[in-house]
């Protein structure tokens, strides 16, 4: 793992856990970011907070503290945005 160092000493939110979310949740923690990270699945919170990040819903928290989101390849842009989700139907979850 390359740690990402570009976010050391900030707060950054990671909104998707699968695979590719949980190894960026290590890669800014490895390069000095302080991480709270969020996702649709309880399942997936439950394994980052095993993995010892902070876990948060992040449709409530206040984003005056985030200096950045990072929104994993898994989860579609407009999963939470109600007017894009007028406009294009959200696909089918995978089993």
């Amino acid at each position: 793992m390359i740690p990402v160092t570009s976010f050391a000493g900030k707060t950054v939110a990671v909104f998707g856990l699968g695979g590719s979310g949980l190894a960026s949740c290590h890669a800014l923690k490895a390069g000095g970011a302080e991480v709270i990270a969020g996702d649709d699945s309880a399942d997936n919170v439950a394994k980052a907070a095993q993995a010892g990040f902070i876990t948060a819903d992040l449709r409530t928290v206040s984003w005056a503290n985030f200096s950045a989101l990072i929104l994993t390849p898994g989860a579609p842009p407009w999963r939470h945005c109600r007017r894009c989700r007028r406009r294009r139907p959200l696909p089918p979850r995978p089993p």
